[in-house]
């Protein structure tokens, strides 16, 4: 199937802004849904990961090596859960049944009471995310504000299911080489999905065909959306489930590109679609509200 990108409907398209990867500041605009069925509830839950990602980097500063924001980043994080109240003890998770402690990027536990899974992010790593590379698009390992964009972009494209609890902080080694343990982790949960399946890749590129995405070429499961700049990778089937409701993306690794990333990653044909104009996060949020 063929897709014009002009012919994408607004209301499966976000819009782009100072997102680029990582956060800016809110008040000066970032990605958002461009749709009036776009929920309170989906705004309720996209609002904690930004008013976060902006605290924890104010203004979307990259100053240095991406390493080096992680670290910046990653210093502030216990003094931030402190001060919003969301510092989660480490027992609190760790007696919760273990799902799986496999993945490159969470350890995932199943929470009974509210039939959620609740995942942490290994010790001073924030799993990664879409970059461009040379022509073509790359992954890297994400900065904390970075991530918790990531998991906003989900909800927001998706309608995902995903809340932000907390920060937990444990004497567990960190992933990282040379850095000392106690290194922080976020803790976020999902909606559980009893019994599902993993799709196939067939199935996963009818799903983001229909959602308006072009498969990336030479990346790793890549896909991108020109219309708006959605941009994904790691899209496999573990990281999909099937429901009645259809195929449901569970964990994929998300960005928004400029139009400059686009074209640095190769992925701009200047025929397809002009990315839209950016909506500022604040003015959005205060309509929904």
């Amino acid at each position: 199937m063929t897709k014009n990108p002009e012919t994408i409907s607004a209301e499966s398209s976000i819009d782009t802004a100072a997102v680029t990867g990582e956060i800016s500041a809110a008040n000066e605009g970032t990605s958002w849904i461009q749709s009036d069925s776009w929920t309170g509830n989906q705004a309720d839950q996209t609002r904690p990961f930004f008013d976060a990602a902006s605290q924890i980097n104010p203004g979307g500063s990259q100053e240095g090596s991406r390493d080096a924001s992680r670290i910046r980043e990653t210093e502030s994080l216990g003094g931030w859960a402190r001060a919003n109240s969301c510092l989660i003890d480490p027992k609190e998770i760790d007696g919760l049944p273990l799902i799986s402690n496999s993945t490159s990027e969470h350890e995932v536990h199943y929470s009974q009471s509210d039939r959620r899974a609740v995942k942490r992010t290994w010790p001073g790593v924030y799993g990664q995310i879409p970059i461009p590379n040379n022509g073509r698009l790359d992954r890297a390992n994400a900065t904390p504000s970075e991530y918790l964009i990531r998991q906003a972009l989900q909800v927001a494209v998706f309608g995902s299911d995903i809340r932000l609890e907390g920060v937990s902080i444990s004497d567990k080694l960190s992933m990282v080489l040379f850095e000392p343990p106690g290194q922080p982790s976020f803790v976020i949960s999902q909606e559980w999905f009893e019994g599902g399946k993993a799709p196939t890749m067939g199935e996963i590129a009818e799903r983001l065909d229909a959602d308006g995405f072009f498969s990336a070429p030479h990346s790793y499961f890549g896909w991108y959306r020109p219309v708006d700049g959605v941009v994904i990778v790691d899209a496999k089937p573990d990281n999909f489930v099937k429901t009645p409701a259809g195929v449901v993306p569970i964990d994929l690794q998300m960005a928004v590109f400029t139009p400059k990333q686009l074209k640095e990653a190769g992925l701009v044909d200047p025929c397809l679609a002009k990315l839209a104009d950016p909506i500022p996060l604040v003015q959005k949020l205060n309509s929904l509200s």
